[in-house]
């Protein structure tokens, strides 16, 4: 499908007026798009700050980093616990509690080892020391891996809260507009979904199911009939399913990307004085330039077209990542301040740049 750009929103307009912000509400922050590079780069400075901003100040959006923050948090819990029962396990097998084994002279250092065996406090002393050890290991591991997966799994909330917040600069949200199946309201729609989810899992423990996996799969069965029953119903759930399916994949990229970055980045660490600093800029800045392809992806732009956005706007765009980067040095609360802020100032950022050159050719020259 071939994508003429607004030079605004970026939407898909083929005539000189675009349907989708032509009569965008009067307090809309969205105006003319900026041309020259002087009032990009400064767009580029703002966009990370802004994007807090707007997350801060807009009602009805922060509830959606709830559901990423929680998710993550309890993947670590989970993945904690399980590690200590693990250790735990192999703790257990190694204290054989066997006094001969320690082949001592007679003496108070035998005396006093059989004493701390019998009593356990040698088995507490080695619990005490190996979960601590093991806290502070899991913690550094943590420090790397937390925004990864938090990245991964906020991709569809983010998606959420790029649909809020155009709704209130273009009056609606254009994505819907060009794609969504209409047939039904959305407020119908999410009624049977839930209704039908519900009914899942009663019946998953109403039904004498023993296996967790089992279950797991009961749940949607429902849901699933009512598609495959009701078309326009099935219709708006396939576009539901793959369109955050998409956008999920989108931040799963950008969270490899960051991942792998982590790890290549690890030895800056061992600088003196800025390793750390160096380490953060580097490793936040491909992760806010990855964030770009949420809106990207809602304005179903090209290969080529996303890669001429961001050559014709490279040093707004190279400086965009880097102020991102200089949030991400912060121990995971950077990352997880970075995340969301970045991907909606970069979908401001998006809104303020012209993009008339992308309705033309996808493969003009950068200008800057």
């Amino acid at each position: 499908m071939l994508i003429t750009p607004c030079k605004t929103c970026g939407y898909d307009s083929p005539g000189d007026i675009c349907p989708h912000c032509h009569e965008r509400p009067a307090g809309s922050i969205i105006g003319d798009p900026e041309q020259g590079l002087p009032q990009r780069l400064g767009i580029g400075l703002a966009a990370l700050p802004k994007g807090l901003g707007l997350l801060l100040m807009t009602g009805g959006v922060k509830r959606f980093l709830l559901p990423p923050l929680i998710l993550t948090s309890l993947a670590f819990s989970f993945l904690f616990y399980h590690a200590w029962i693990w250790i735990e396990q192999i703790l257990d097998a190694a204290n054989l509690n066997d006094i001969s084994a320690l082949n001592l002279e007679e003496g108070w250092i035998r005396d006093a080892s059989i004493w701390l065996i019998e009593t356990g406090a040698l088995a507490a002393t080695g619990y005490t020391v190996s979960f601590f050890t093991f806290l502070l290991l899991f913690a550094l591991l943590s420090f790397y891996t937390f925004s990864v997966l938090y990245e991964a799994i906020a991709g569809p909330f983010l998606d959420e809260i790029h649909g809020r917040f155009e709704r209130r600069w273009f009056g609606a949200d254009p994505r819907d507009t060009i794609q969504r199946p209409d047939e039904l309201s959305v407020t119908r729609c999410v009624l049977i979904t839930l209704s039908q989810l519900i009914v899942g899992v009663i019946i998953s423990f109403a039904g004498g199911i023993e296996s967790t996996f089992l279950r797991v799969l009961v749940v949607p069965a429902p849901l699933l009939m009512t598609a495959l029953l009701h078309r326009n119903y099935g219709r708006w759930l396939s576009w539901v399913v793959r369109t955050e399916a998409g956008t999920l994949w989108v931040s799963v990229k950008a969270a490899l990307l960051a991942g792998l970055v982590l790890i290549l980045l690890t030895p800056l660490h061992f600088i003196p004085g800025i390793g750390s600093f160096l380490f953060g800029l580097l490793a936040g800045f491909p992760t806010a330039i990855t964030l770009l392809d949420i809106p990207f992806s809602r304005r179903q732009w090209s290969t080529s077209q996303r890669l001429a956005f961001v050559r014709k706007n490279f040093l707004p765009v190279t400086t965009f990542g880097a102020v991102c980067g200089l949030l991400f040095v912060i121990p995971v609360l950077g990352p997880i301040i970075m995340v969301p802020s970045a991907s909606v100032g970069g979908l401001w950022l998006i809104c303020r740049f012209d993009k008339s050159a992308l309705r033309s050719s996808p493969f003009s020259e950068p200008t800057a």
